[in-house]
């Protein structure tokens, strides 16, 4: 229940973070703005400002969070598959306790683990060889650190809490399964969410081959919702919450993160286009564009 519970606030008190961030002219100046939109970005109005603003990686570091996360995927299916007394469920089984550990059934777990391995397989291969990050972007040494321990945390959400029916505590009932309707739905999800959301990464580097300076991306989603990325980013949480026919609350609380950050990091670029183009975007989209979430935002 320990490490279960730590998931949790964790990844709530992030969303309240990432709206607060939005909100505080403070933390506006320092940490909120990565790549091209520190051109929108509240400018620093202290020496503190500046120097907390300074606090940069590469934004092609992205790249790090789905490659340390397969890393730590693998090595948790190791411990699990042939390992079930390896350090990891040791420690479990030392320190923590199975409640909370026991909502989910193996097979759900199966499923959710191998979703979250292809979604990191996928993204680490698109950072590799489909986007194209600017070898001057920049991101907040803050994003990096979330970022890192966000996906770590998912790959641990796609099993923790069906802990109980690895093994890990033996003499604990276990849960029931996942009605297959629920399971179904997900993965059908989880497919085309991943499919569009690679179509538009697609977009947006074909976009940085083909211009030297910046342009309107258009084309599949991007006719619809300004950030479609991250739309399909949310739904590909949106899939995992249900193919765990959502008993698994760390994963939920996962989504609020996902859904909270990237509607910030939405509204920043919509900000930003609006800026940068001025009526050519207008005249592009006369009917206009929701931000991320279409009929909500």
């Amino acid at each position: 229940m320990i490490l279960v519970t730590l998931l949790r606030v964790c990844l709530i008190s992030l969303a309240l973070l990432a709206f607060v961030t939005k909100r505080l002219a403070f933390l506006r100046a320092t940490v909120l703005a990565y790549g091209r939109l520190n051109h929108t970005a509240d400018r620093p109005q202290s020496n503190l400002q500046t120097r907390l603003q300074r606090l940069t990686v590469p934004k092609a570091w992205f790249s790090h969070f789905y490659f340390v996360g397969l890393a730590f995927a693998a090595y948790c299916v190791i411990e699990m598959v042939f390992l079930p007394h390896g350090p990891l469920m040791y420690a479990l089984r030392r320190w923590d306790t199975p409640e909370g550990s026991d909502r989910v059934d193996k097979t759900t777990v199966v499923i959710s683990v191998c979703m979250i391995i292809c979604h990191l397989a996928r993204r680490a291969y698109e950072s590799m060889y489909v986007e194209q990050a600017s070898a001057q972007a920049r991101m907040h040494v803050s994003h990096y650190l979330v970022g890192l321990g966000f996906y770590g945390a998912m790959v641990l959400a796609a099993w923790i809490e069906g802990a109980v029916s690895l093994g890990v505590w033996p003499s604990t009932p276990r849960a029931p399964p996942t009605q297959m309707a629920w399971r179904v739905a997900g993965v059908l999800l989880f497919i085309y969410a991943s499919v569009h959301q690679y179509r538009c990464h697609a977009i947006l580097a074909n976009l940085k081959k083909k211009q030297k300076g910046y342009v309107i991306p258009r084309g599949d989603w991007f006719e619809y919702v300004v950030s479609p990325h991250y739309l399909a980013d949310i739904l590909v949480y949106v899939a995992l919450c249900l193919v765990n026919g959502g008993r698994n609350l760390t994963y939920l609380c996962g989504l609020v993160w996902t859904v909270v950050n990237l509607s910030v990091t939405a509204g920043e670029s919509e900000a930003w286009y609006r800026k940068t183009f001025g009526r050519e975007y207008s005249a592009a989209f006369p009917a206009k564009r929701w931000v991320i979430l279409p009929g909500f935002y």
